[in-house]
């Protein structure tokens, strides 16, 4: 039985210069996905952002394959959730990822509880 799980993954290891004195060290985003358990919920949001990437951010193979780790992965019942930004949110700080977290948790929120 499928069930609907949102994943936020962090990327790391890009090679994302913003022409500042920090450069960017990594993005945060969000999927929410059909599967089985976790596991699968994880390896199909990572595939999915994966393709995206290289398909739009990494088009010329400048950017690098990041490596993506599960942040969080929530069971949910879709119909009582909003729908989550599919964005990518870059950091060059863990105050700016702690930042970019909250607010992609906040977006995520039930509706009922806003």
């Amino acid at each position: 039985m499928t069930r609907c799980f949102d994943v936020v993954l962090c990327g790391t290891g890009i090679y994302f210069d913003n022409f500042t004195e920090t450069p960017i060290i990594g993005f945060l985003t969000a999927r929410r996905v059909a599967a089985a358990d976790t596991t699968q919920a994880i390896k199909l949001a990572q595939h999915q952002v994966l393709v995206h990437w290289n398909q739009s951010y990494n088009a010329e193979h400048k950017l690098g394959v990041p490596r993506l780790e599960a942040v969080t992965t929530t069971a949910i019942r879709k119909w009582l959730r909003r729908a989550l930004d599919e964005d990518y949110f870059f950091y060059d700080s863990e105050a700016v990822k702690a930042r970019h977290l909250a607010h992609i948790h906040h977006t995520a929120r039930p509706w009922y509880r806003l």
